[in-house]
């Protein structure tokens, strides 16, 4: 959302995009180009004429998905696009960009601590900690039987939307230096279910041997992965 230069208008910013990969567009088709970027992404193409202060959050935020789509992208990077905006504006922001994915046909990798509002627009799931993967899964299964302590930490951060109420809680302690990690498991020091080989040897990302279905895996030594 503040990624928009504040002293150039969205014109400048967007038609300098499209200028540096497209040099053989004449500058009225650069312009056509600009309006319909805004208008793929729900903004008046009259915005164009706007310096960022005079946008929402929303808006600004709009315009970035406008910007990388450009380009005809096969698939965009999203790190914490929604960490800025309230939840009503989140939910329209992601739901416009299920529908430009579905539209257009490119492939989402979303960045985000908020657990949240993936298990909604996902189709899978990566859990990293400690910069590895611990648990990856189909997002809906992930949701309903997550298998590592940390993911389990995760969703039971936020409240349920459906079914009974549960309650909320943290996960105690602090992320770990990734300069001097843990021997072991990189969770162990923080993991309520941590026993004997958890501080001393790392487990594998593989396929948990106690779950049949669809693809998934997990690093934890409470569903150890086959050997090989």
């Amino acid at each position: 959302m503040n990624s928009l230069n504040p002293v150039h208008k969205v014109a400048t910013q967007l038609l300098d995009v499209i200028k540096a990969h497209e040099p053989r567009l004449s500058p009225a088709a650069r312009l056509d180009r600009a309006r319909e970027l805004l208008r793929l992404v729900g903004i008046s193409a009259d915005r164009l004429d706007s310096y960022p202060h005079q946008l929402s959050g929303g808006m600004r935020q709009r315009v970035m998905i406008g910007m990388a789509l450009a380009l005809e992208p096969q698939i965009v990077i999203m790190d914490e696009p929604t960490t800025a905006l309230d939840v009503v504006m989140q939910r329209q922001i992601l739901g416009q960009l299920v529908e430009l994915r579905e539209r257009l046909g490119f492939a989402v990798l979303f960045i985000t601590h908020d657990l949240s509002l993936l298990v909604e627009f996902s189709d899978r799931i990566a859990i990293m900690y400690g910069g590895r993967i611990v648990e990856e899964a189909p997002a809906a299964t992930l949701y309903r039987d997550s298998l590592h302590p940390y993911s389990e930490g995760l969703l039971r951060s936020f409240p349920a939307l459906r079914g009974p109420r549960r309650e909320l809680s943290g996960i105690p302690g602090s992320p770990p230096d990734l300069r001097a990690m843990p021997t072991g498991c990189a969770f162990h020091p923080r993991c309520p279910k941590a026993f004997d080989p958890c501080a001393d040897r790392l487990p594998v990302l593989g396929p948990p041997p106690d779950r049949a279905g669809p693809a998934r895996t997990v690093a934890c030594w409470l569903h150890p992965a086959p050997a090989g």
